[in-house]
Order: structure tokens, then sequence, then C-alpha cells
């Protein structure tokens, strides 16, 4: 049995993954057939962080859920700029890179 997630009109639900820096935006969703897909968005070069952040809004701007991970600066300045266009801030989902759980190692005492 294969379970799919819908939305209240009837839609697929689609989430995708934005990794984003000052520099550059890794996208990771499915394509149509199902398959992972990954895109890149490189800064281009005089392009200022406002425009860079609004055309990667553009990317994902049709997308259900988006995970939103990175540096804390450009986590917030992406989910500022996405809030600015869709007004949609229940659409995020905001991952802290330090919240990875990681294994702790006794001391010798």
């Amino acid at each position: 049995m294969e379970t799919r997630r819908v939305t209240a009109d009837g839609r697929p639900s689609h989430k995708v993954i934005v990794w984003i820096d000052h520099d550059q935006a890794f996208i990771v969703g499915q394509g149509p057939d199902g398959r992972e897909t990954v895109e890149l968005v490189d800064r281009a070069p005089g392009e200022t962080e406002a425009d860079f952040e609004a055309r990667t809004v553009g990317e994902v701007v049709d997308d259900d859920r988006v995970v939103v991970s990175g540096p804390a600066y450009a986590r917030t300045g992406f989910e500022r700029a996405y809030v600015a266009v869709t007004h949609r801030p229940d659409r995020l989902v905001d991952i802290e890179p330090d919240t990875v759980p990681t294994r702790k190692v006794r001391q010798p005492a």
C-alpha cells in the first residue's frame, strides 16, 4: 500500500529541503516521477543578498512544506523573504544545525 499526503484541496503535498548560506542554496525535493531532485542556486557576482534570497524563494514558492537549514543568519534572511512573498509562515520548518543528536562519551573518573 502506498501512502501519499495530499492538501485540503486534494493536490499532492510537496515538501522540499533548502540548505542556504550567503553564496548558494541547495534545494532537495521530489520530481514528478517520484525521484529525488537536487538543485543548486548560486548567488551571481554583484547580486544583492536580498535578490539572491528572493530568487531562491521563487524556486520553492509552490511547495507546501519548506524545511530550512544552514547558518542562522542565512536561514533567518531566507525565512523573512519567504514570508514576505507567500504570507505563509506555517509552511516553514526551521532546522537548527546544532540540534542533531550527538552521542555523549563518558569521561573517565
